[in-house]
């Protein structure tokens, strides 16, 4: 199923690349969500590079590894991901707007195997959770300071 999402965030385009960049170096460990993000590839991140993400909800953990796919720095940033069951593609396409960021995310997302039969159920509740990450990106992001994002 393809999902799009916008949202503006009240930062320079620099500051919302960048934070999704080196997403791997905050702290996620309080995060009831995403406990887990990290870049398991030795190097620098580069085309290729593999990062693993624990999902949790109320119902499930899920490990996914997403790939980096394309960058473009302060204008887009592509990965491929697969998990128990899951698989798609996540694109951020960020355009300035003034002293803003409009922030698209485009996703691919389908269920595999004996769980493909749960893929009506992504309209429900993968449009929410993912609207409410991008409300949250957004909330980080203007709540830090130009000097707290790298």
């Amino acid at each position: 199923m393809d999902f799009e999402f916008k949202i503006v965030i009240n930062r320079p385009v620099e500051d919302v690349y960048n934070f999704l960049w080196t997403l791997d170096e905050r702290d996620f460990s309080n995060n009831k969500l995403v406990p887990v993000y990290e870049n398991i590839t030795e190097g620098p991140r580069k085309i290729g590079s593999v990062m693993r993400e624990v999902i949790k909800t109320r119902y499930f953990t899920i490990e996914v590894l997403s790939e980096i796919t394309e960058y473009v720095p302060n204008r887009s940033l592509g990965y491929g991901f697969q998990g128990a069951g899951i698989a798609g593609t996540l694109r951020y396409i960020l355009e300035p707007v003034e002293d803003s960021t409009k922030l698209n995310q485009l996703v691919n997302i389908s269920f595999r195997g004996l769980r493909k039969i749960l893929n009506p159920l992504l309209t429900l509740t993968y449009a929410r959770k993912a609207e409410w990450r991008l409300r949250e990106i957004k909330g980080i992001l203007e709540a830090d300071s130009p000097t707290q994002v790298k």
